[in-house]
């Protein structure tokens, strides 16, 4: 990818270049609960990051947990 940014933009290529890499998390966007709503699959769980309910792994770890003892019923 580097190599073809070269040819678009000539010095990209180059041992001097520092890549800078931006993580972007959208913690606004959330999936209804649908379990609430009444609609939806009962099995479906929705948990960590990708649902948008956690913000990093000890939470992200803990919503699937509390899916877990949801689906053995305790």
């Amino acid at each position: 990818m580097i190599e073809a940014l070269d040819e678009f933009a000539p010095g990209v290529d180059s041992p001097h270049t520092l890549l800078y890499g931006v993580e972007v998390k959208f913690y606004s966007v959330r999936f209804r609960d649908e379990r609430a709503a009444g609609i939806g699959d009962p099995g479906l769980f929705l948990v960590g990051d990708g649902a948008g309910i956690s913000r990093g792994l000890v939470q992200a770890s803990a919503s699937g947990l509390v899916a877990a003892d949801a689906i053995a019923g305790a």
